[in-house]
């Protein structure tokens, strides 16, 4: 019951939107503009300063509402800005001004299973990491035959190479690391930093990388088919300086000349562990069927949700084809019915007419962005290497190291039994 209600009357607790549309109205700057209003954005860094407000059609031009297509907090700050209702008192003249909304959150399932699984995490992400490069051909980097010592193996060279990554510190800063899976016997010798620089920057790396991440989600198949085997989309960058923020030159604000590597990646939204994989600089859209095609190999996939620039006839039509329902929001100005492509309809009845369901299951795209954020938590934000393919490689192992940590987890949590496909079964455990 609010608290504005009278004795023996009900009215509904205000939504966040409209506490934060009376914040904005309790800050000022919104001004009229013929029929319409102009309402500021609440964010100082937006990237759109102010959105304009139709009161009569309860149309604004954020962001929000035309993914909901439901009142947004603008246009709750220019009701509340015409009209407080009731927030001025009236014998004092003073606004009382409304509490701060509390952002939703979400406790921990198992704490025991979470605690567990981050003291191990380290020594048992190594020992599932030597397991899995046990199914690399084992070919020698460099020429066979040639004088002097023998060539670091292929799977050794990968194992070494992962793990300097792992590490977060400079290939002689790393080498305690290395001397430690020697001692573990997953190395023969301790190499040199500079033949694990030469490793990283070898082309022929990353199509492997790509088939080892795919590999290490497969004992997660099961957990996500039982959750609905849905699975998110969208992209990232790594920056080659840590102090560059993805967020600046994602929206325009590029405040240097430093590059970025894009990684495009699926995730399940229950594990967040990553199913599909590509480094490329190009736009988001035509990347969605690759990395599907990849999700589908170990995974069964029923549901495929990401945001508005997904949004194309031949994503739809390649997730339908894969036996999935996409969800991926329409565009203000996109085509509904008038629309050749019997996908592009279907999905776009379901965006109008069941728009409540629709958003339940597209909400589920968030868990992509925690998995952006724990890998670059876990393994940093930028990239060390110089050098364009060993950059490449060097996200690729950062999300081979967080898919391995998402089955120490997972074996924790929902006591799986982890076995790589190429392995055989039990080689993860071994």
């Amino acid at each position: 019951m609010s608290e504005n209600a009278t004795p023996g009357e009900f009215l509904p607790l205000p939504t966040t939107r409209e506490q934060r549309g009376r914040q904005i109205a309790r800050l000022g700057g919104i001004r009229s503009l013929g029929g319409h209003y102009v309402v500021p954005s609440q964010s100082a860094n937006s990237n759109v300063p102010t959105y304009l407000v139709d009161v009569v059609e309860q149309t604004c031009t954020c962001p929000d509402f035309e993914l909901r297509r439901q009142p947004c907090k603008h246009y709750e700050a220019c009701m509340f800005w015409l009209a407080w209702e009731g927030t001025v008192n009236a014998e004092t003249g003073e606004v009382t001004l409304p509490a701060k909304p509390r952002r939703r959150t979400y406790k921990q399932q198992s704490w025991r299973a979470y605690e567990a699984a981050q003291m191990t995490e380290r020594a048992r992400v190594s020992q599932l990491l030597h397991s899995l490069c046990e199914s690399c051909v084992d070919e020698p980097e460099g020429e066979p035959g040639r004088p002097g010592r023998k060539p670091i193996p292929r799977r050794e060279a990968i194992y070494a190479a992962v793990l300097k990554v792992y590490s977060c510190c400079s290939g002689r800063r790393a080498d305690p690391d290395i001397q430690a899976g020697v001692d573990r016997g997953h190395l023969s010798r301790r190499w040199n930093p500079k033949t694990l620089f030469r490793v990283l920057a070898d082309p022929a790396l990353t199509p492997v990388l790509v088939h080892l991440i795919m590999e290490a989600s497969a004992p997660l198949a099961g957990v996500e088919a039982l959750a609905g085997g849905q699975y998110a989309q969208d992209s990232t960058g790594f920056s080659t300086v840590s102090y560059e923020r993805w967020f600046d030159q994602k929206h325009g604000k590029l405040r240097s000349q430093h590059g970025w590597v894009k990684l495009h990646l699926m995730v399940g939204t229950v594990t967040h562990v990553v199913t599909g994989v590509k480094v490329s600089g190009e736009a988001d859209c035509p990347v969605l069927p690759e990395t599907l095609e990849q999700t589908r190999v170990y995974h069964r996939v029923q549901e495929v949700s990401a945001d508005k620039a997904y949004l194309a006839k031949y994503n739809l039509a390649a997730i339908v084809d894969g036996g999935a329902l996409p969800y991926i929001p329409f565009k203000t100005n996109s085509l509904g019915t008038a629309s050749k492509s019997e996908h592009w309809r279907r999905m776009w009845c379901l965006f109008q007419l069941k728009a409540e369901a629709f958003h339940r299951s597209y909400h589920r795209r968030s868990n992509v962005e925690s998995t952006i954020g724990s890998i670059k938590s876990k393994c940093g934000g930028g990239v060390r290497n110089k050098l364009p393919v060993a950059q490449c490689n060097e996200v690729l192992a950062k999300v081979l190291l967080h898919n391995l940590a998402c089955v120490v987890h997972a074996i924790e949590k929902h006591g799986i039994d982890v076995s790589f496909p190429s392995v055989g079964a039990g080689a993860g455990t071994s």
